[in-house]
């Protein structure tokens, strides 16, 4: 039977859904601040996004959606470009390879992983980084974003489990 042109629309809308709200939060992370750190201290709120839609959702979370999200953020960023792509795809893989220990859990097991695996991540970036430009960048501004990233998870994480239960009906959270 063919489906019209609604189902078909609907079904792009739900396969993409995980990338748009993903697009959207990294735009709101890039709200002017007024900080001292605002220009090198933000919420990684990308890495934030790809640790929950691939714990909860791998199946519509997957390489693309990274590459897209990664290509986003580089081309956004003042950092070096393919610094978050690489970062997200860690992030991925880390995730994708620990998800059985992590899902069944309560929400503070995952809040625990995150953290882990963000300063894991985080750190690996600022490296990177900083290899890039010959010196070490301020580790102030590190330590900064990675405790407002842990900070402002169940945040993210709250608004995406209410997204992903109100709009994507099968397998809800």
């Amino acid at each position: 039977m063919r489906e019209n042109w609604r189902e078909i629309v609907s079904g792009w809308i739900e396969k993409f859904l995980p990338l748009f709200v993903s697009i959207l939060w990294l735009r709101v992370s890039l709200i002017p601040l007024r900080s001292d750190l605002n220009l090198t201290a933000r919420p990684m709120i990308g890495l934030m996004c790809v640790f929950f839609w691939t714990m909860y959702r791998p199946d519509l979370f997957n390489l693309f959606s990274i590459f897209i999200l990664g290509l986003f953020s580089d081309v956004l960023s003042i950092a070096p470009f393919g610094i978050y792509l690489l970062m997200y795809l860690v992030m991925y893989l880390a995730v994708s390879k620990l998800v059985k220990y992590i899902t069944e859990k309560t929400f503070e097991i995952s809040w625990i992983g995150l953290s882990l695996l963000l300063f894991a991540v985080m750190f690996m970036g600022w490296f990177v980084s900083s290899v890039y430009y010959a010196q070490f960048l301020p580790l102030k501004s590190f330590v900064f974003s990675y405790l407002l990233s842990v900070a402002l998870y169940p945040v993210v994480a709250g608004i995406n489990a209410f997204v992903s239960n109100i709009f994507l009906q099968e397998e809800s959270i």
